[in-house]
């Protein structure tokens, strides 16, 4: 192992993983430099093109303490990391709280580190400890963290994987823009997010792993940190895709269901702070913004940063299923999408599905254009469990049994139980999959039903404003 390599190998905590790749980065870049080459040359930028302004990161560092001019900014840094490199800072010796490993253990607060707490208040740290102890090396890599990261609604974004690789490949995405500002002369502190939610970052960041063919594991999960380590309340918050919605994502993805997924949407995206009341044009697939002194159209290049109800809800693990019951009243939206997220996001039995599809299928067939509209009314009415009971067993079941008598009966006692109302089922969810499998009927049937919409029953819904 060189002596690169031993700050790259992963440690689980994002941070520290994060600065790794980053480390790993500068090495291509500058081969010839050693580890102390590489911090001098990542301290130059954050003082001399940043101007020191690393506050989200480290507070009171030798970098951002104001007292400090440029020069002695860098010279305290290197003054301290080459301390501890030859060790002759104070240290004790014991098992690094982030590698693991058994080394020379130095105290890091948040001067030197990210979100571990004061180094004032000994009685924070175990056994009254000066602060967090860790190796050199988990020290080193949070020094390179900055310039692996992005600015996002004012705060510190990272993305960390489960696959490494993702880990690996945003870290080099961020070092690479930045790098590329700076050689332009265009970069003046963090790389800025075109972002405007954490939901919409972590599903652009899907998007561009898979189009540079780094997302190859559907297992996959990823966890947004949200962070400021600056002012008197350092704040993290936490976004996680898990790995089934990963894998759902991608399934949307697929060719066959790719257009129907992207304009759905994108029919709720908003950006309230510029173009406040814009709404999606579903033909064009534009955003049309007007004011009385002008109009706009925003295309998906540009309005596909912008902060989305759809991932937010998926982030948040909210049902979406009332926002693909509105658009299917007009638009069509393949069942199997549906059908997809509902078993495998919304944990509902395969069986649940399968009979609601089936039921739709009978609406159709024991009822004309009008009686149809009358179910979809007394649907869209049900405000209770009890109300869609009610109508499975009066225009379901029974209307089965009188036009069919010798058929089987479409739900038997176990189905209805085990599969459409044991204990742990959502009754509205259940009322929604099989208004929406009624709606797809009526597009692929080509039939006009005047619909009008009556069910509110949406959760509170706190938007992400930028």
């Amino acid at each position: 192992m060189n002596e690169i390599e031993k700050y790259i190998v992963p440690t689980g905590d994002p941070f520290a993983d994060i600065g790794g790749y980053a480390i790993e980065e500068f090495a291509k870049r500058y081969p010839n430099e050693n580890i102390m080459g590489l911090i001098s040359k990542v301290t130059d930028i954050y003082v001399d093109k940043w101007d020191a302004k690393i506050n989200p990161f480290f507070l009171n560092s030798k970098i951002t303490q104001p007292a400090f001019k440029a020069d002695k900014k860098k010279e305290e840094t290197a003054k301290y990391f080459q301390s501890l490199l030859d060790k002759t800072a104070t240290h004790t010796f014991g098992f690094c709280r982030i590698t693991g490993e058994k080394t020379e253990l130095y105290p890091a607060g948040r001067d030197n580190s990210i979100l571990s707490g004061s180094g004032t208040f000994v009685n924070f740290h175990h056994t009254f400890e000066p602060g967090i102890m860790l190796s050199k090396e988990a020290i080193i890599r949070f020094h390179f963290v900055p310039i692996a990261c992005e600015l996002l609604q004012g705060r510190i974004a990272v993305i960390q994987s489960s696959d490494n690789e993702l880990t690996r490949f945003f870290t080099q995405d961020k070092v690479s823009k930045n790098l590329s500002n700076i050689g332009a002369n265009i970069s003046e502190g963090i790389l800025k997010s075109d972002c405007r939610s954490p939901g919409t970052a972590l599903f652009r960041f899907i998007d561009k792993a898979v189009a540079d063919k780094k997302a190859q594991k559907s297992s996959s999960s990823l966890t947004l940190y949200h962070f400021t380590n600056f002012g008197a309340t350092p704040e993290v918050k936490i976004y996680l895709i898990p790995s089934i919605l990963f894998e759902f994502y991608n399934f949307t993805q697929n060719s066959k269901y790719k257009s129907q997924w992207n304009r759905f949407v994108s029919s709720y995206y908003f950006n309230n702070k510029e173009y406040k009341g814009a709404k999606f044009n579903p033909e064009t697939n534009e955003i049309e913004w007007a004011t009385k002194k002008e109009e706009q159209k925003i295309g998906e290049k540009d309005y596909q940063f912008w902060s989305n109800r759809i991932y937010t809800k998926l982030i948040n693990d909210q049902s979406i299923l009332r926002e693909i019951r509105l658009w299917c009243i007009e638009k069509q939206f393949d069942f199997e999408i549906v059908k997809t997220y509902q078993v495998g996001i919304r944990n509902m039995k395969i069986e649940t599905v399968n009979k609601i599809d089936q039921m739709a299928d009978l609406i159709f067939k024991m009822n004309d254009a009008d009686q149809i509209k009358k179910v979809i009314k007394t649907l869209n009415s049900a405000k209770s469990g009890y109300n869609l009971r009610r109508f499975i067993i009066r225009d379901v079941v029974s209307k089965n049994y009188e036009k069919n008598p010798e058929d089987e009966p479409i739900v038997t006692v176990e189905e209805y139980t085990k599969y459409l109302f044991p204990d742990t089922s959502s009754w509205s969810e259940m009322r929604d999959v099989l208004l929406i499998a009624i709606y797809q009927r009526l597009h692929e049937q080509k039939l006009s039903i005047e619909i009008e919409d009556e069910s509110s029953d949406e959760e509170g819904f706190e938007t992400e404003e930028e």
